[in-house]
Protein backbone atom coordinates (compact mmCIF):
# COMPACT_ATOMS: atom_id res chain seq x y z
CA UNK A 1 0.00 0.00 0.00
CA UNK A 2 3.03 2.64 1.32
CA UNK A 3 4.55 1.64 -2.72
CA UNK A 4 1.17 2.02 -4.50
CA UNK A 5 1.05 6.05 -2.17
CA UNK A 6 4.45 6.78 -3.38
CA UNK A 7 4.44 6.29 -7.13
CA UNK A 8 0.82 7.88 -6.78
CA UNK A 9 2.58 10.95 -5.19
CA UNK A 10 5.37 10.89 -7.69
CA UNK A 11 2.84 10.60 -10.49
CA UNK A 12 0.96 13.37 -9.23
CA UNK A 13 3.89 15.65 -8.68
CA UNK A 14 5.25 14.97 -12.45
CA UNK A 15 1.85 15.88 -14.00
CA UNK A 16 1.38 19.53 -11.64
CA UNK A 17 5.33 20.45 -12.98
CA UNK A 18 3.93 19.48 -16.55
CA UNK A 19 1.03 21.67 -16.15
CA UNK A 20 2.16 24.63 -14.66
CA UNK A 21 5.10 25.16 -17.43
CA UNK A 22 4.68 27.98 -19.18
CA UNK A 23 3.18 28.33 -22.73
CA UNK A 24 5.00 31.41 -23.25
CA UNK A 25 6.24 32.24 -27.08
CA UNK A 26 9.79 32.63 -27.56
CA UNK A 27 9.08 36.09 -29.52
CA UNK A 28 12.61 36.33 -30.47
CA UNK A 29 12.58 32.63 -32.35
CA UNK A 30 9.52 34.06 -33.61
CA UNK A 31 10.26 37.61 -35.10
CA UNK A 32 13.66 38.95 -34.28
CA UNK A 33 15.96 38.01 -37.92
CA UNK A 34 13.25 36.56 -39.18
CA UNK A 35 11.48 37.55 -42.47
CA UNK A 36 8.06 36.60 -43.17
CA UNK A 37 5.85 36.23 -46.69
CA UNK A 38 2.52 37.41 -46.72
CA UNK A 39 0.75 34.13 -48.54
CA UNK A 40 -2.61 34.98 -47.13
CA UNK A 41 -5.65 36.38 -44.93
CA UNK A 42 -9.23 38.01 -44.36
CA UNK A 43 -10.59 41.14 -45.02
CA UNK A 44 -13.85 41.35 -44.02
CA UNK A 45 -14.32 37.98 -43.24
CA UNK A 46 -13.56 37.12 -47.03
CA UNK A 47 -10.26 34.49 -47.82
CA UNK A 48 -7.62 36.34 -49.67
CA UNK A 49 -5.35 33.49 -50.79
CA UNK A 50 -5.45 33.81 -54.52
CA UNK A 51 -5.68 37.44 -54.52
CA UNK A 52 -2.40 37.64 -53.03
CA UNK A 53 -0.64 35.25 -55.11
CA UNK A 54 -1.56 37.06 -58.11
CA UNK A 55 -0.38 40.27 -56.18
CA UNK A 56 2.86 39.20 -55.31
CA UNK A 57 3.45 36.82 -58.44
CA UNK A 58 3.51 40.29 -60.48
CA UNK A 59 6.00 42.21 -58.24
CA UNK A 60 8.45 39.05 -58.64
CA UNK A 61 9.27 38.59 -55.11
CA UNK A 62 10.01 42.07 -54.24
CA UNK A 63 6.69 42.74 -52.38
CA UNK A 64 4.67 41.69 -49.66
CA UNK A 65 6.78 40.78 -47.01
CA UNK A 66 7.77 41.88 -43.12
CA UNK A 67 11.05 41.87 -41.71
CA UNK A 68 11.80 42.01 -37.81
CA UNK A 69 15.21 43.09 -36.56
CA UNK A 70 15.39 43.45 -32.83
CA UNK A 71 12.60 46.21 -31.72
CA UNK A 72 12.34 47.43 -35.48
CA UNK A 73 10.22 46.06 -38.40
CA UNK A 74 10.10 46.87 -41.98
CA UNK A 75 7.81 45.99 -44.55
CA UNK A 76 7.06 45.94 -47.91
CA UNK A 77 3.48 46.07 -49.88
CA UNK A 78 3.48 46.82 -53.74
CA UNK A 79 7.19 46.96 -54.88
CA UNK A 80 8.19 50.11 -53.45
CA UNK A 81 5.91 51.16 -51.28
CA UNK A 82 7.80 50.70 -47.52
CA UNK A 83 7.12 50.74 -44.07
CA UNK A 84 8.61 50.81 -40.99
CA UNK A 85 8.93 51.64 -37.11
CA UNK A 86 8.61 49.25 -33.80
CA UNK A 87 7.41 46.80 -32.64
CA UNK A 88 6.63 45.03 -29.28
CA UNK A 89 5.13 41.78 -28.28
CA UNK A 90 4.08 39.66 -25.55
CA UNK A 91 4.75 36.05 -25.73
CA UNK A 92 2.03 35.29 -22.81
CA UNK A 93 -1.30 36.49 -23.84
CA UNK A 94 -0.08 36.74 -27.54
CA UNK A 95 -0.79 40.35 -28.02
CA UNK A 96 1.03 42.30 -30.62
CA UNK A 97 1.49 46.13 -31.20
CA UNK A 98 3.19 47.93 -34.48
CA UNK A 99 4.49 51.45 -33.72
CA UNK A 100 4.45 52.78 -37.61
CA UNK A 101 7.61 55.55 -38.39
CA UNK A 102 7.68 55.46 -42.03
CA UNK A 103 4.19 55.63 -43.84
CA UNK A 104 4.25 54.00 -46.93
CA UNK A 105 2.72 56.20 -50.28
CA UNK A 106 -0.21 53.59 -51.43
CA UNK A 107 -2.27 53.96 -54.06
CA UNK A 108 -4.15 50.54 -54.29
CA UNK A 109 -7.07 50.17 -52.24
CA UNK A 110 -6.03 46.12 -51.40
CA UNK A 111 -2.47 47.82 -50.03
CA UNK A 112 -4.41 50.83 -48.22
CA UNK A 113 -6.33 47.45 -46.46
CA UNK A 114 -3.26 45.56 -45.66
CA UNK A 115 -1.53 48.18 -44.61
CA UNK A 116 -4.56 48.61 -41.92
CA UNK A 117 -4.77 45.41 -40.86
CA UNK A 118 -1.12 44.74 -40.63
CA UNK A 119 -0.82 48.10 -38.45
CA UNK A 120 -3.91 47.72 -36.43
CA UNK A 121 -2.79 44.16 -35.03
CA UNK A 122 -3.19 43.21 -31.94
CA UNK A 123 -2.60 39.90 -31.91
CA UNK A 124 -0.65 37.03 -33.55
CA UNK A 125 -0.88 33.24 -33.61
CA UNK A 126 2.84 31.29 -34.32
CA UNK A 127 4.48 28.21 -35.64
CA UNK A 128 7.67 27.05 -37.33
CA UNK A 129 6.88 28.34 -40.42
CA UNK A 130 3.38 30.57 -40.02
CA UNK A 131 2.89 33.84 -38.53
CA UNK A 132 -0.72 35.53 -38.44
CA UNK A 133 -1.12 39.04 -37.55
CA UNK A 134 -5.04 39.81 -36.53
CA UNK A 135 -6.84 42.57 -36.05
CA UNK A 136 -9.66 40.75 -35.48
CA UNK A 137 -11.71 37.84 -36.57
CA UNK A 138 -12.60 39.08 -39.25
CA UNK A 139 -9.24 40.43 -40.54
CA UNK A 140 -6.13 38.88 -40.56
CA UNK A 141 -2.71 39.15 -42.91
CA UNK A 142 -1.13 35.54 -42.92
CA UNK A 143 2.52 34.90 -43.36
CA UNK A 144 4.87 32.27 -44.38
CA UNK A 145 8.48 31.43 -43.65
CA UNK A 146 8.50 30.62 -47.73
CA UNK A 147 6.37 32.11 -50.61
CA UNK A 148 5.26 29.33 -51.96
CA UNK A 149 3.11 28.60 -48.53
CA UNK A 150 -0.92 29.34 -49.38
CA UNK A 151 -2.77 29.31 -45.89
CA UNK A 152 -6.66 29.11 -45.36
Amino acid sequence: MTRIIKITTLALIAILSFASCSREDDIDEIFDGKTWYMNGGKINGLKLNSEIKNFYTDADGNAYFIQFNGSTFQGCLASGATFSGTWEANGKNHSIKFIIKNKPDMSSPFDKQIFSIITSANSYESGADFLFLNKDKDNSVYFANKRNKIYN
